[in-house]
């Protein structure tokens, strides 16, 4: 179970593509809505009405999907996966009834939770296409987490997008916090370009290069951003703005990190030897948090990759039958860089850059672990 600013999460993953046993097809509510406006100015208003307040909205994930591939079918998926309906938003222009917009949006359940809801929009036709981005945005601005999928896009159909998410999000009304990018995967110069862009600083950014196979997969790389956001939010992020390479990326003031994480970072960094320490994503590389002077959080965000993938390859050359390593630990020169995995995270790892000749590596160790062993 999660628990964060975006509330407790239950259902954490899509298996796979075939139905849950018991799972039931997906059941679709028509609902029709008369506008007089353009639709993303009538939706733009009744949002600004009812969700005035993020941090005591519902939580929603808004996803953007262009090329209209995935998203559709990831809310029919959640649907059969829950049992829920979706529930689908006919937008007419008043006058003639011509359809101007779709908007669907279905509920996961969460434990000790009101359900997550998760939308997306489409324009009434493909003559309309132009009218997709508007409506975006309106949901997006919203959101608590919204997930734009750029496969399937042309590279100009990209730079139009980024240049208009670009100015969506330094408008006043704007106010989702977090912004994922699901790339195809090995679209590591694509990936870069995001992340280069001059977001607003208040605005987190992740890019996320995946093998989107099914509508299970992308659900959980939506999942996966959701949960690293929620770790984002409160871990003692030293690293600055638009500085780490792949992932999530705070550039305002963060809360309290959680107690046991705060103790694992302070308690090692004051070990002999310990040049900087911080936190890890153990599946994208990325630097989460650091304690460290600025030169060598500059290094460990370089580090982190290397050491996941050596990590990923270990396990994918020793098979199913070899368990995982605890720790992976690189000479280089009078320095060490050491992964170790964290006892109390599957997906978070601990890594250090450390003096070869003056660390204490058995102490260092020690620490951490005692940490983790704390509520």
């Amino acid at each position: 179970m999660l628990t964060s600013l975006f509330g407790e999460f239950g259902p954490r993953r899509l298996p796979s593509d075939a139905p849950a046993p018991g799972a039931v097809a997906a059941r679709v509510e028509e609902i029709d809505a008369a506008v007089d406006t353009n639709p993303a100015a009538s939706m733009r208003s009744h949002l600004a009405a009812t969700r005035l307040d993020l941090g005591q909205a519902s939580s929603m994930i808004t996803l953007i999907d262009p090329a209209r591939q995935w998203a559709g079918r990831v809310l029919r998926a959640l649907s059969e996966a829950g049992g829920q309906v979706v529930e689908r938003l006919n937008l007419r222009d008043r006058a003639t009834l011509a359809s101007l917009g779709v908007i669907e949006r279905t509920r996961v359940a969460r434990e000790g939770g009101e359900p997550l809801k998760v939308y997306q929009a489409e324009s009434g036709s493909p003559a309309m296409v132009h009218l997709d981005d508007d409506l975006h945005h309106a949901l997006a601005e919203r959101s608590h987490l919204s997930a734009v999928i750029l496969a399937g896009l042309s590279p100009h159909e990209i730079t139009r997008l980024l240049r208009g998410l670009l100015t969506a999000t330094r408008q006043p009304e704007w106010q989702c916090p977090w912004l994922l990018f699901i790339l195809p995967a090995g679209a590591s110069a694509l990936r870069q370009r995001i992340l280069e862009q001059d977001w607003p600083r208040d605005v987190h950014i992740a890019a996320m290069p995946e093998s989107l196979t099914s509508p299970a997969s992308v659900w959980n790389s939506v999942l996966t951003a959701w949960e690293a956001a929620a770790h984002a939010a409160s871990l003692p992020l030293s690293i600055g703005p638009r500085e780490t390479p792949v992932g999530l990326i705070d550039a305002g003031s963060p809360p309290p990190p959680p107690q046991w994480l705060a103790k694992a970072l302070a308690s090692v960094a004051r070990t002999d030897g310990v040049l900087g320490c911080g936190i890890t994503d153990l599946h994208a590389g990325d630097l989460l948090a650091g304690d460290g002077a600025d030169a060598v959080l500059a290094d460990l965000r370089q580090l982190a990759p290397a050491l996941c993938a050596a990590r990923r390859a270990h396990l994918a050359a020793g098979g199913p039958g070899i368990p995982q390593p605890d720790e992976i630990l690189v000479s280089m020169g009078g320095r060490q860089a050491l992964l170790r995995n964290l006892a109390r995270s599957d997906s978070l790892g601990f890594i250090a850059l450390v003096d070869r000749l003056r660390a204490n590596l058995p102490l260092m160790r020690h620490r951490l672990m005692d940490a983790e062993r704390q509520p």
